[in-house]
């Protein structure tokens, strides 16, 4: 896992504790997250929501120390949210106000300047221009997450909190979200931190991960190092005959199950380090050609499940 320096951090979050009477809902948590889109993943019940909740001072953390952009979440809760941007899981709109209508008020509350510019121009970003419009109470699921994403931007945040922004959306509704997340942080610097317990959404956009059970971090840093780290140690192999150097392999100690996927060789192993220096050898003593070797980087699910446990 690459460290990460608390300078280059937008959250922080060392030993936090809440408790809600007996209930300890977050249990010495120490947290980092980097600009960019991150994803903060935890079964429903893990302690997602009530961080969520201290990171924007809404709730007095019992112990230990959180910030965003270096700021202490409760002391200066009111200069956070000035520059942060939120999605929470549950948004109570009013269902005879228009798309337009609402974010026209809550520009007000900001006191965002060349507001009805700025509101179409979201909602056309979001995907709801056309439904600009209709009462809030004929959108979608989807149609509605988009308005909540809108609402977030709203202001122009330096970064978003997004609390479980797909739920209850159909797949093409959450890739279309997605896809949306992509473009804010591409086009316009945003940076986001996407809370969920969706592991599949979270393949597509994040660059870095934040696991969390049990009000306590399991692990945390950038998607490729803890693929690296949590996957099976799979291994795809390209080689002249593949029948051949399949026989052989399958007589390492280290070799758990070694198969055949088309033209190459896949195998599982218990050591990387001598495999590494085992593979050339039996090529060239089978006199067999080597066209590629390389390391099957694991998925979101599998880092999940190693860590967690899964949903």
């Amino acid at each position: 896992m690459v460290a990460l320096g608390i300078a280059a951090s937008i959250i922080q979050a060392t030993k936090l504790v809440k408790s809600f009477g007996k209930s300890l809902a977050i249990n010495q948590l120490d947290l980092q997250v980097p600009n960019g889109i991150s994803g903060f993943v935890g079964r429903n019940g893990a302690g997602k929501t009530t961080t969520i909740g201290v990171l924007l001072g809404l709730l007095k953390p019992g112990g230990g120390e959180a910030t965003v952009f270096g700021l202490d979440c409760w002391q200066d809760s009111f200069q956070i949210r000035r520059r942060l941007g939120v999605m929470h899981e549950i948004n109570a709109y009013p269902g005879g106000f228009t798309a337009k209508r609402l974010l026209q008020h809550v520009a007000r509350i900001y006191g965002v300047t060349q507001a009805d510019q700025r509101i179409a121009q979201l909602l056309a970003e979001v995907g709801l221009a056309d439904a600009k419009d209709k009462p809030i109470k004929a959108y979608s699921a989807g149609m509605t997450r988009r308005l909540g994403l809108a609402q977030a931007l709203l202001s122009e945040p330096e970064f978003a909190i997004l609390d479980e922004p797909t739920a209850n959306i159909d797949p093409l509704g959450r890739i279309a979200l997605l896809e949306k997340i992509k473009e804010m942080n591409k086009d316009h610097g945003t940076g986001f931190l996407i809370s969920t317990h969706i592991l599949s959404d979270l393949e597509k956009v994040c660059s870095w991960l934040s696991i969390i059970d049990g009000g306590r971090l399991v692990d945390q840093g950038s998607v490729t190092d803890l693929a690296a780290k949590y996957s099976a140690n799979v291994y795809k192999i390209g080689v002249s005959e593949p029948a051949v150097f399949l026989a052989k392999l399958q007589e390492l100690p280290i070799v758990k199950k070694a198969w055949i996927e088309g033209d190459n060789v896949f195998c599982q192993v218990q050591d990387p380090t001598v495999f590494y220096s085992e593979i050339p050898k039996i090529a060239s003593n089978l006199n067999l050609q080597l066209k590629n070797f390389q390391h099957m980087v694991g998925t979101l699910e599998e880092i999940y499940t190693r860590t967690a446990g899964g949903t």
